[in-house]
């Protein structure tokens, strides 16, 4: 009986191919609008890290010796609060190493020439970090090593590039060996890795939150950065007593929450133990109590420290729903065709229920034909959406350069595709089936 319902249903489709045509244009219409929304809305939510992000924190210890309405950055403009630390609290938590991997980060721009000085890279956004960041969040090395923990000790002039840097500067790929110039200091390269740009950029979101150009391509100790005399770009709030800079716009860490100071946590049990860790450290500082603070410390994971940091533009958001909106107002449109087209047919709908067919196999006959029309309608609906999309690349903003329709949201298109036939057909499905097989039969 499905199979002979599933013909009639076909059947249905060419023998009003100009409704037919209609109902796939506006089907094909709001799918396309919502599912070009939806797809960048899922690009800049998914999770930066599968499988690594639920094992990382940011720890936070406000040991700043500041007033908290004094907290503002260095041009006097008050900012929003990253939760930084002072380079006294990161090298105090490195040292008690009381997580099972931990790592210090901070953004930093410089120029990055060859040692020859023959090819220079100008501006370079680049990470100084700790030796725990490359296997904590997933760096994939391409040749060489990574530095060690006995190197950050050091204060080593050692980096790692990735592979896109290292054809700029040396014309291969494999640089290891090489020497890279960073203001008066030359660092050697001591492994080369594949480019790393997580999206968003939730370990460093004070430089940038979303890139379709990449993150950083160098990472260097965050020890051998700062006696390069290379600086964070920014801070979260300075001590009191801090008063000059060197450079508009820079920090020094020593005096100033410029660091972030993110910690590898595998178990609810490693979570709870550290959290304490922190709360008791923070309340070791009695001269916090003279600037009216309480010890404050948090401890958050990347799901709540994006929720808390509204990474996904609320435009992205408002879009979606707009476009949510449209295709209900499509499928209004669509039920209302499809209820004219069935009752139109209420002839032969009354011939066929006169000749035994249940009221059931009349219904599914026409929630199948609605189904099968909605399907049209999606395959209309994807070269639509990769025009859209398309379209949304061109923008020109930070986040538009990654809209990408990704497997789950080619599956997902048809879904909806089905879901909004099964939908806009239940109630004209159930119209033209409920008619009494007389009056149909009268009627034709």
């Amino acid at each position: 009986m499905f199979r002979y319902n599933l013909e009639l249903a076909f059947r249905g489709l060419r023998g009003f191919p100009k409704s037919t045509v209609l109902v796939v244009l506006t089907v094909a219409l709001g799918l396309s609008a919502c599912m070009t929304t939806l797809a960048l809305l899922h690009v800049l939510s998914a999770d930066p890290l599968p499988g690594r992000s639920e094992h990382l924190y940011l720890a936070w210890v406000d040991t700043v010796l500041a007033k908290p309405t004094n907290y503002q950055s260095l041009n006097g403009v008050t900012q929003a609060n990253y939760r930084r630390i002072k380079l006294a609290d990161a090298q105090a938590l490195l040292s008690a190493h009381r997580a099972v991997r931990q790592a210090v980060v901070a953004n930093m721009a410089a120029d990055e020439i060859s040692a020859d000085g023959k090819h220079a890279q100008r501006a370079q956004l680049i990470l100084a970090t700790s030796a725990d960041f490359v296997p904590m969040f997933g760096v994939a090395l391409r040749y060489g090593r990574n530095w060690t923990a006995a190197e950050d000790a050091a204060h080593a002039p050692v980096v790692l590039i990735d592979t896109e840097l290292a054809q700029k500067l040396f014309g291969t790929v494999n640089a290891v060996g090489r020497r890279v110039r960073l203001r008066n200091t030359l660092f050697q390269v001591v492994g080369v890795i594949a480019p790393y740009a997580p999206q968003p950029h939730f370990y460093g979101l004070d430089s940038f939150i979303f890139s379709s150009d990449g993150g950083e391509n160098l990472y260097l100790p965050y020890t051998a950065a700062l006696d390069a005399g290379l600086s964070p770009r920014s801070a979260d709030g300075c001590d009191a007593s801090y008063k000059t800079v060197s450079r508009l716009g820079w920090s020094d860490p020593a005096h100033c929450a410029s660091l972030g100071f993110w910690v590898q946590l595998d178990t609810p049990q490693q979570v709870a133990v550290y959290r304490s860790y922190l709360t008791h450290y923070v309340e070791q500082h009695k001269a916090l109590s003279g600037f009216g603070k309480p010890a404050t410390s948090q401890l958050f994971s990347v799901a709540q420290w994006l929720k808390l940091q509204h990474v996904v533009p609320d435009s992205v958001r408002l879009n979606a729903g707009l476009a949510g909106a449209f295709l209900l107002l499509c499928m209004l449109n669509v039920a209302g065709l499809l209820a004219a087209r069935f009752l139109h047919r209420s002839g032969e709908t009354g011939i066929r229920r006169a000749l035994g067919a249940p009221r059931r196999a009349v219904f599914q006959q026409y929630l199948l034909e609605a189904a099968a029309i909605s399907m049209l309608g999606g395959v209309l609906a994807l070269p639509l959406t990769l025009l859209g999309l398309w379209i949304l690349r061109r923008q020109g903003s930070d986040f538009s350069g990654l809209a990408r329709l990704d497997p789950l949201m080619f599956g997902g298109l048809f879904v909806m595709a089905l879901l909004v036939g099964v939908l806009v057909g239940l109630l004209p499905a159930w119209r033209a089936s409920a008619v009494e097989p007389a009056l149909q039969v009268k009627s034709a």
